[in-house]
Formats: C-alpha cells, structure tokens, sequence
C-alpha cells in the first residue's frame, strides 16, 4: 500500500478589492504660494491739453448752432477745400480739424442727428487722450494730435478731389489711435495679453472704419465719410509715435521698497529731428500738390 503524500495545506485563494475612488482619502494639495503684487509707477500728468480740445471743438460747434447763416459762413471760411488751398488759404488744413458737420439741414432748420459727428469725434478724444496724454505728457501729445491732424488734411486735399469740402478732427483722433498702437507695441512684454487684446480691438476699430469709408463713396450712399484724412492721420500719429512715444526702463523704485519705477529712456528731447522732419514733409507735400494743381 502506498502512503499519502504530505502536501502543505493549501490558503484559500483571497482577491484584493480596489478601494472605490470616492472611498480613497484625498491627498491634501501642495500649498500654492499667493502672488505677490508689485506696484508699478509711471510718470504721468494731468490731461489738460485734452480737456482744451474737446473745449475748443464743442465751443466752435455751439457758436455755429446759434445761427444757420453765421453756421455756413464759419464753414466756408474753415474748411479743407482743396480749390481754396491751391489758391493760397493754406490755414483751412488746421482749421477744418476744429469743425464738425453743420446742425443745420439744407432748410436751415436743426437736424440734431448731424451732432453724432462731433459727439463721436469728441467721445474717442476723451476716452483715448486721457490715457495717452497722462503717459505722454502735454507736449508729445499736442504734437501728434495737431501734425498727425495736419497730415491727415494734407492726404485729404491731395487725392479727395479740389472741389470737395472736408472737416472734422477724425484726422486727429486716428492719429492718437495710431498712437496708442504703437505705444502698445513697444510695450508689448509689459503689457501681455492685455495689451495685445487691446491692439487687435484698434486694428478692428480702424478696419471697421475703412470699410464704412468703402462704402460711402458707393452711388447712391447718404454718408460722406473722408477715408483720406483717417488713413493721413492714422499714419501720422503712428510715425510720429514710433520715434517720439515713451520707452519705459523698468527697474526698484529707489524711495519706495518693493515697487517698480517705470522711467521714461526717450524723451522728447531726442527726437526734435523726427518731428522737423515730419513738418518739412508735409509742407512739401503740400506745395507739390499746390504746383501738380496750378500746372
């Protein structure tokens, strides 16, 4: 007879149940170090300069509201016509830009609708001028705002015909526009995805602009919209800007510990070239236009 065999006991068989995940305990997350929030100071001043001109445009427009004759007289002494320029009245390419269409309809009766052209003239000068004059400083603002206005009035009386009459300070406002882009630019490391959300709503605002533009010259269209002095302006106020706008230079606020200073490395002093320059175009620009038109 064979023995049996001496086998170990067998351990029943025992499966590990994986704890369900709303079982499991949660691990505590690794603590997240808050922010630290750095002050940033940068020169700036009050925007007087813009108050004034947004003054002067409203005060012209109420002037010429008291009397539709006073009213026609004021806009065919003022405005950018380009047959008068060729004659000699070379002022009408500065004052067009502080005059705005008439409140008056061919009945000489108010047509109000006729103010949105001041009120949106004026609305984009305040909410774009007060910002940028506060960064650029009284002068380099008036500088871009006036010779970026005349250049705007210059594009306008060369290629928007001699017999049509012009007026308005969208010339300006699209060169503190262009400005402002540049500004931006420059600053594009600084300012982050905030700045370069508010380029592309400038690119946007100035296309949107151009089409409007596009389309008034259409047979058949009500608006007369001078796509000339937009894009005269627009230019101006960008090449201008690029020389002449703040550069900042970060570094620690020497009286104030833990902020930042952002000081200003381009002052205006450098770039009195760029601006002469400018003017000296414009002023050959006009006298080239002047003898294309004589001739």
């Amino acid at each position: 007879m064979s023995e049996p065999e001496n086998r170990p006991p067998t351990e029943p068989a025992t499966s590990e149940r994986r704890p369900h995940p709303l079982e499991q305990r949660p691990q505590p997350r690794p603590e997240v170090q808050p922010r630290q929030q750095i002050n940033l100071r940068i020169p700036s001043v009050i925007p007087r300069a813009t108050y004034i001109l947004i003054a002067i445009n409203v005060a012209v427009f109420l002037l010429r509201a008291t009397s539709s004759d006073l009213d026609e007289r004021i806009f065919l002494w003022g405005a950018n016509h380009g047959a008068d320029v060729v004659r000699g009245e070379y002022y009408r390419l500065f004052t067009s830009m502080f005059l705005h269409a008439s409140i008056f309809n061919a009945r000489g009766t108010y047509a109000f609708p006729n103010a949105l052209h001041l009120i949106f003239n004026m609305y984009i000068l305040y909410g774009v001028g007060m910002s940028l004059e506060r960064l650029f400083g009284h002068a380099r603002f008036l500088i871009i705002y006036l010779l970026g206005g005349l250049g705007g009035s210059v594009l306008s009386m060369l290629f928007g015909g001699l017999d049509s009459y012009s007026v308005g300070a969208s010339g300006a406002v699209f060169a503190i526009l262009g400005a402002e882009f540049v500004y931006l630019y420059h600053h594009r490391r600084l300012m982050g995805a905030r700045g370069r959300a508010r380029r592309n709503s400038l690119i946007s605002f100035a296309v949107i602009n151009l089409i409007f533009g596009l389309a008034s010259s259409l047979p058949g269209s009500q608006m007369r919209i001078d796509n000339w002095a937009h894009l005269g302006g627009l230019i101006g106020g960008m090449s201008l800007s690029w020389f002449i706008s703040p550069i900042l230079n970060l570094r620690a606020h020497p009286d104030h510990p833990g902020e930042i200073l952002g000081e200003d490395i381009n002052p205006l002093s450098k770039s009195y070239w760029v601006v002469s320059i400018y003017a000296t175009v414009l002023v050959v620009l006009v006298f080239v236009g002047v003898y294309l038109a004589r001739g």
